[in-house]
C-alpha cells in the first residue's frame, strides 16, 4: 500500500497518495509561476484550487478514499498544463489544446453580476439556455403588469445563487473550468474596472443602476434572512406533514389488504383486490393501477421529507437527484393515466334496455311505497343506504331515480330503463341487460325496491334504474315517505321540492301534477277546486 499524505485543498481535506501529492504540488508551483505578475494572482489560485477540490471530489466514492497518481494526471489533463499558456506565440496550440478537450462542466444556474440590471436573474438565466437576455427582461416587464412578475423575479433572486467566482462564471456559461479559462476571466474582469474607471463621472446612467441594484441586494440579503427563518419552521412543517403521509402509506403497504366500512348495520370489511375487480377489466391492471398510485403519491411525499431535511440541515444534493424523483413521479402519473384511459374504454358506450308494464286503468288512485330495508350484502361506501354493497356473487347498487310524467293516452304505464356502460354497443346492452331490479304492482298498490343488483363478473360499468310512471289525467297517487331516496326531479304546478311532495295526494291535471292538499290551487276553477276535494274525501 501507497503511503499517503493529508492535504487541505480548496477547503476540503484529501488523503492524496506520496507520488502524487509530488507531482500536483510541482503542478500548482508552476501555475503560480504563470500568475506570478498578475495582481489578481492570489484570487485566481484560490479559484483553481476550489475547482480541483470539485473534480478530486467527484473522483471519491465508498471503495475509494485516496487521490492517486491517475487522478492527478487526469486532473492535469483537464485543467491544462501551464506552459501551454506562457508562450503567447503559442495560441494555435492553445486553442487546439482546447479544442480537443472533451471534458466540459454541465451548465449550472447562476445570476450573472457582470450584466445586470437589478439583480443578474434575466442575464443568469439566459447564459444558460443560450439567449439573449433583452427576451426574459422583457418577459419580467410583461409578467409585472400582470401581477406576478415582481414576486417571481424575487423569489428566483433569493433562490439562484449569485456567479461569484471565476468557476461560477465559466460554469454559468457552460465554458469548460480550466487554468487558461479562469486566467482570461479575471484579465477580462480587470479590463471592465479599469474602464469603468476610465469613464467615472460620464456614465450618469451606470450610477442610477447602481443605486437600483445597491436596494435590491439590500431587499434580497432581507428577504433571505426572512426566508432563513421561514425556512426552518417550514422545513419542519414539510418534515411532520411528510412523514406522517409516509407512515400512512407504509401501513397501507405492508398493513392489511382489506377495506374497512363502518355502516350503521356494523363494520364490514372485503378483501381490496375483490372490490377493485369489480372495477378494473383484470387483475394484473389493478397491480398496475396501484403501483402507478403508490408513485404518483409516495413521490411527492418523500420529495417533501427531503425538502424539509434540506431546509433544516442546509444540504446540498446534485440536481440529478430531484430530477430523477421527477421522472418517476412521471412515469407513475403516465402509468395511472394509461390504466384511467383503459378503465375509460370501457365506459365509452352508454345504452339502455326498456320493460314496459301497463298498471290497470280502472283505479283512479294509486298509493307508491319503496323499500324501507338497505341493500343486502356488506356495506361498502356509505351514504345512508349503500352505495355499494356485495355478496357471494352479486354487486348491489342504489342508483334508482322515480320519475312522473303526464301520459299522453288514457293508460297508465311503468317503465322500467336500465342503463349501463360498455366498451360497444352491444356489450353495455348485454351489461343493462344483466341488471336484475325488482318491484310490485298490487291492485292500487305499487312497490318499488331501493336498490338493483348484477352478478360480479359483470362489474362495476355503471348500471342504474330509471322509473318512469306516466300518469294519465284525472289519476290520484299518493306518494309515501319511504320514497325519499328515489324521486326525482317530478315536475309540478306548484314547483314543489320532490322530498315536499312526500306525504300527500297528487292528481294528474291538464296543466301538471297537482296537490290535493292545496287550499288554494292557481289556475283551476272553483267546480274543480270542489271536485278534487270531494275526490279526496273518498
Amino acid at each position: 500500500m501507497n503511503q499517503t499524505v493529508t492535504a487541505n485543498i480548496g477547503g476540503i481535506v484529501f488523503h492524496i497518495e506520496v507520488d502524487a501529492f509530488d507531482s500536483l504540488t510541482n503542478y500548482l508551483n508552476k501555475i503560480k509561476s504563470y500568475f506570478n505578475n498578475s495582481e489578481e494572482r492570489e484570487e485566481i489560485m484560490r479559484d483553481i484550487e476550489g475547482r480541483i477540490a470539485e473534480i478530486f471530489s467527484s473522483k471519491l466514492n465508498e471503495r475509494n478514499q485516496v487521490i492517486k497518481n491517475a487522478d492527478v494526471t487526469e486532473l492535469i489533463e483537464v485543467m491544462g498544463k501551464p506552459e501551454q499558456y506562457i508562450d503567447e506565440d503559442e495560441v494555435i496550440r492553445e486553442e487546439k489544446f482546447s479544442s480537443d478537450n472533451t471534458y466540459r462542466t454541465a451548465k449550472k444556474f447562476f445570476r450573472d453580476p457582470d450584466d445586470r440590471i437589478i439583480g443578474g436573474v434575466a442575464a443568469g438565466i439566459a447564459n444558460y439556455f443560450g439567449i439573449d437576455a433583452v427576451w426574459l427582461r422583457l418577459f419580467f416587464i410583461g409578467a409585472l403588469f400582470f401581477g406576478f412578475g415582481f414576486l417571481l423575479y424575487i423569489i428566483l433572486w433569493i433562490v439562484i445563487p449569485e456567479a461569484k467566482t471565476a468557476s461560477d462564471k465559466l460554469q454559468m456559461k457552460g465554458e469548460p473550468v480550466n487554468i487558461d479559462n479562469i486566467g482570461k476571466t479575471f484579465k477580462e474582469e480587470a479590463q471592465k474596472v479599469s474602464e469603468n474607471l476610465k469613464n467615472n463621472g460620464k456614465q450618469y446612467g451606470k450610477k442610477a443602476e447602481s443605486i437600483i441594484a445597491s436596494f435590491f441586494d439590500v431587499l434580497g440579503v432581507i428577504l433571505t434572512s426572512v426566508f432563513k427563518v421561514l425556512g426552518k419552521i417550514i422545513g419542519v412543517a414539510f418534515l411532520i406533514i411528510g412523514t406522517f403521509w409516509l407512515v400512512a402509506l407504509i401501513g397501507m403497504l405492508v398493513g392489511s389488504n382489506t377495506i374497512f366500512s363502518i355502516t350503521s348495520d356494523g363494520i364490514f370489511s372485503v378483501e381490496a383486490i375483490d372490490f377493485f375487480n369489480l372495477i378494473f377489466v383484470s387483475e394484473d391492471q389493478f397491480y398496475w393501477a396501484l403501483t402507478g398510485v403508490l408513485l404518483a403519491i409516495g413521490i411527492p411525499i418523500i420529495t417533501l421529507i427531503y425538502g424539509g431535511i434540506k431546509l433544516l440541515l442546509k444540504i446540498k444534493t446534485h440536481y440529478s437527484i430531484g430530477l430523477g424523483m421527477f421522472i418517476i413521479w412521471i412515469i407513475g402519473v403516465s402509468i395511472c393515466a394509461m390504466v384511467g384511459i383503459r378503465v375509460a374504454t370501457e365506459l365509452t358506450n352508454d345504452e339502455s334496455y326498456t320493460n314496459t308494464e301497463v298498471i290497470n286503468n280502472s283505479i283512479n288512485e294509486f298509493y307508491i311505497s319503496a323499500a324501507i330495508e338497505t341493500s343486502p350484502g356488506k356495506g361498502i361506501l356509505e351514504d345512508r343506504f349503500s352505495v355499494i354493497s356485495l355478496d357471494k356473487d352479486s354487486i348491489f347498487l342504489n342508483d334508482i331515480r322515480l320519475y312522473i310524467y303526464e301520459s299522453k293516452t288514457d293508460s297508465m304505464e311503468l317503465k322500467v330503463v336500465k342503463h349501463a356502460n360498455g366498451r360497444s354497443r352491444k356489450e353495455a346492452i348485454n351489461n343493462a341487460k344483466m341488471i336484475t331490479y325488482h318491484y310490485a304492482i298490487n291492485d292500487s298498490l305499487i312497490y318499488l325496491n331501493n336498490y338493483l343488483s348484477t352478478l360480479k363478473q359483470n362489474k362495476i360499468r355503471g348500471q342504474e334504474v330509471k322509473l318512469k310512471l306516466y300518469l294519465p289525467v284525472g289519476k290520484t297517487i299518493f306518494l309515501d315517505k319511504s320514497l325519499k331516496h328515489i324521486i326525482h326531479n317530478v315536475a309540478n304546478v306548484t314547483d314543489t321540492w320532490d322530498h315536499n311532495m312526500l306525504g300527500e295526494k297528487w292528481v294528474m291535471l291538464e296543466d301538471g301534477l297537482t296537490c290535493l292538499d292545496c287550499d288554494e290551487i292557481e289556475g283551476i276553477t272553483s267546480e274543480q277546486l270542489n271536485l278534487l276535494r270531494s275526490t279526496k274525501n273518498q
